[in-house]
């Protein structure tokens, strides 16, 4: 019915241009920041098709770019590209796809860079060479400033997603030695490849400080309908390394005496992103410059929205390693920090690292950049250590008739914790209560329900551990008591 409807609106738009001796349509505003552009094409432009500009005006940082047409009329579908003041920017042969290019990122066929202001053009191909035959057109221009336009949903139902925070690619340190023995930068599809094998539902490629792989992520993100493929970056300095997931602009990763690490966190969070310390456990050394976390004041620490807990590049022993008493130590100060885990892949074929393990599984609304983001900001999160894994690891509290979940607090009293865990038997099974572990229950069954009676007071904190001999597989986010 669709289809229909766009034939005959575009046929009656034909029929009105003829009358008008095929002048088109002025660009017309639907909203301050959305052009309509209509016209027809007939056998009088089959040499060298057409031309239709817009104004850019200053502070746009996208532009995205639909073209359609009405497809009986004409034998093969319209190419067309775009044109800044200073240079065109690409071309699109045979199809339609949406466009979309900023500073950093663009679609397939198109180059990024700064938006110009000025005059800006939709270079339209050359039509049917049948004689009588005309291709009406309607080209939508939107215009954004600030953040980019949203990022692609892959599934709209909310649920469990499963996936690496920290993997690197040839952008940065990411590479592998080929069969002669020469190093070889990883591509962002080695790492997707990976990551489909590992069954992970999104992947953030994280390389230092660089924004340089945003644009193979989004390429990329075309032909990988079932992994969602996440901006983010591991800023690295020399006094700690963190993660920034979901970011939607480039900020300067630099520390300076008058930029020291509680105002670099700030501005790379200011646009939404989520900022996670890596590895904080580690020592910096001259190998490693910066790797361990140096700043652990209260005004740095209040502006860290997760911690690493497991590394899957540097793995540890214990039921509780040192990221995770890194974790729970700062939960004792009073930080609600998110654990999360990630590989730190850098050679997803022979290196000491897998993708995926560790994982973050996320409760998230839907499957996309904005969800996952948002998901991992509510709490709602527990860390994955083995790859291919699908155990799923829910805390609750109830006291009376208010329940809330994981990264939530609940009043002080009477609490009855309820920790939902399933693929997980004959593993080991540990309540943490301010960072001390009960002792070890035996799962039995891969489906689940252990519960704890408490009196919880002000300041408490309840979390759970699942290990295997001897080492965590699944962590989970606290519950909080209310001061």
């Amino acid at each position: 019915m669709t289809s229909k409807l766009l034939t005959l609106g575009i046929a009656v738009l034909v029929a009105i241009v003829v009358l008008l001796g095929h002048v088109p349509t002025p660009a017309v505003a639907a909203s301050p920041d959305i052009l309509t552009l209509t016209g027809v094409l007939t056998t009088a432009d089959r040499d060298w098709g057409g031309e239709r500009t817009f104004e850019v005006p200053s502070g746009t940082s996208a532009i995205d770019i639909d073209l359609t047409c009405a497809a009986d009329e004409t034998e093969s579908l319209l190419d067309f590209g775009v044109g800044g003041p200073s240079a065109i920017r690409g071309w699109s042969t045979a199809r339609h796809d949406h466009v979309h290019i900023d500073a950093l990122s663009a679609s397939l066929g198109y180059l990024p860079g700064p938006i110009e202001a000025g005059q800006w053009r939709v270079l339209l191909g050359a039509p049917s060479r049948r004689d009588g035959s005309s291709t009406a057109y309607q080209i939508t221009v939107r215009l954004s400033r600030g953040a980019v336009a949203a990022w692609p949903v892959l599934r709209s139902s909310p649920g469990w997603f499963a996936g690496d925070l920290h993997v690197h690619s040839g952008h940065s340190d990411g590479y592998r030695d080929d069969s002669l023995g020469r190093q070889r930068p990883v591509t962002v599809r080695d790492l997707i490849a990976a990551s489909t094998a590992a069954q992970l539902d999104f992947l953030a490629v994280t390389d230092h400080n660089t924004a340089s792989h945003w644009v193979d992520i989004d390429r990329a993100q075309a032909a990988s309908p079932n992994l969602l493929l996440l901006h983010g970056r591991e800023i690295t300095t020399a006094r700690g390394h963190f993660n920034a997931i979901g970011e939607r602009r480039f900020t300067d990763f630099r520390l300076g005496p008058r930029r020291p690490m509680p105002t670099l966190l700030e501005e790379v969070a200011r646009d939404g992103a989520f900022v996670s310390i890596n590895h904080a456990w580690l020592s910096s050394t001259d190998w490693c410059n910066g790797c361990g976390w140096e700043d652990r004041d209260a005004e740095t620490m209040q502006r860290v929205a997760g911690i690493e807990v497991l590394n899957g590049s540097t793995p540890t022993r214990g039921v509780d390693g040192p990221g995770w008493a890194f974790w729970a130590d700062r939960l004792e100060h009073g930080q609600h920090a998110v654990p999360v885990g990630g590989s730190d892949v850098h050679d997803p074929f022979e290196g000491r690292a897998s993708v995926g393990g560790p994982a973050t599984v996320v409760w998230a609304s839907a499957l996309s950049e904005d969800a996952i983001v948002a998901g991992l900001k509510s709490g709602r999160v527990f860390v994955r250590a083995s790859p291919g894994s699908h155990s799923i690891l829910d805390l609750t509290a109830r006291s009376g008739e208010k329940s809330v979940g994981m990264g939530q607090a609940i009043g002080p009293g009477r609490v009855t914790l309820a920790a939902h865990v399933t693929g997980s038997a004959r593993q080991q099974f540990y309540w943490i209560r301010r960072g001390q572990k009960s002792e070890p229950v035996d799962l039995m069954s891969d489906d689940q329900t252990t519960t704890l009676s408490v009196d919880a007071v002000p300041g408490d904190w309840f979390s759970v551990i699942v290990s295997r001999d001897g080492r965590p597989q699944l962590i989970s986010n606290a519950v909080f008591v209310k001061h």
